[in-house]
């Protein structure tokens, strides 16, 4: 079974408040270290919770606001100070590349490596941008003020078996039938078509979707459905709903809307207002909706187990 290990370094909202630093997440995945966003000090948390620096392959930003990649350049800066030379992938929406190579310019900086960049632009679906042999990355567009995107993150168990009468119940063609059996939804006109529906069961995918930042948004509950946690951004408690909106955040309870109609097993909160010193506010409002929340914090580790076969019926 591969390591899947989840440090949550970063949970504050715009600016560092209260001891939390913005938003940064490093994910362990089989050989692989991930950051999920980079904000301010995201190198001192790696040092503070002895996350290696040299296993760190891809990183993936939700967006281009400030809070969310102003870490990015020193980090990249360091890799190159410590004499790195394993290439790197980073994943973000358009505008990513231009970024790093515009302050990288402008700052007079080398790297002893080579950067890979995959910039994402589809505004609809979810679709595979990065992979190996034991999981793959998941990217899904949000609804915030910018081009955002959020990202799922899944093991490999090998292909399914498929159930036979799925076949004509959905008319499955050739194609879909491959994908289904990889593990993937099928997208028609008419909705989608759940993979779980046309396949036996097997050992419980370990998996987890990152949400930051976005409005309510019910598109995305088709992508994560299932997901053993979801991260959701809960920015404000309920009276300040209006305001969410205006700023395209989400709520609290909305964030738990969401985990409910998805299936999650297990909501995080984070991104929290700087307004709130103290969050569990917020992680007892989503839980009026959705009982099963974990009060996201820096420094909160999740080891993610197999803890139940999946249940396909």
């Amino acid at each position: 079974m591969i390591k899947f290990k989840l440090s949550i370094l970063g949970t504050n909202a715009a600016t560092p408040a209260h001891g939390r630093i913005t938003s940064t997440q490093a994910l362990e995945l089989d050989n692989d270290i991930i950051i999920i966003d980079c904000g301010e000090a995201c190198q001192i948390r790696l040092q503070e919770y002895k996350i290696k620096p040299s296993k760190i392959n891809v990183i993936c930003i939700s967006h281009l606001h400030g809070d969310h990649i102003f870490g990015l350049p020193g980090l990249l800066t360091s890799f190159s100070n410590n004499g790195r030379m394993s290439d790197l992938n980073i994943i973000g929406p358009t505008g990513i590349q231009e970024y790093v190579e515009d302050v990288l310019r402008h700052s007079n900086s080398y790297l002893s490596y080579k950067i890979h960049f995959t910039e994402l632009i589809h505004s609809d679906g979810s679709e595979v941008i990065y992979g190996s042999k034991n999981y793959h990355i998941k990217a899904f567009p949000l609804n915030h003020r910018v081009l955002a995107y959020g990202y799922i993150f899944e093991e490999k168990l090998g292909h399914f078996n498929i159930k036979a009468d799925s076949i004509q119940k959905y008319n499955l063609s050739v194609e879909e039938i491959r994908l289904v059996k990889s593990g993937q939804n099928i997208k028609r006109d008419s909705g989608y078509i759940q993979y779980r529906d046309c396949v036996k069961a097997k050992p419980k995918q370990r998996s987890y979707a990152y949400c930051s930042d976005t409005q309510y948004e019910p598109k995305i509950i088709e992508f994560i459905k299932y997901c053993q946690y979801l991260y959701h951004e809960t920015t404000y408690d309920q009276s300040l709903a209006v305001l969410a909106r205006e700023r395209k955040h989400s709520t609290a309870t909305e964030a738990a809307k969401i985990a409910k109609a998805a299936q999650v097993e297990c909501l995080i909160t984070g991104h929290y207002s700087g307004r709130y010193r103290h969050v569990e506010i917020l992680a007892d409002e989503a839980r009026k909706t959705f009982p099963n929340v974990k009060t996201g914090y820096d420094g909160m580790i999740i080891n993610f187990e197999r803890i139940k076969p999946l249940e396909l019926n």
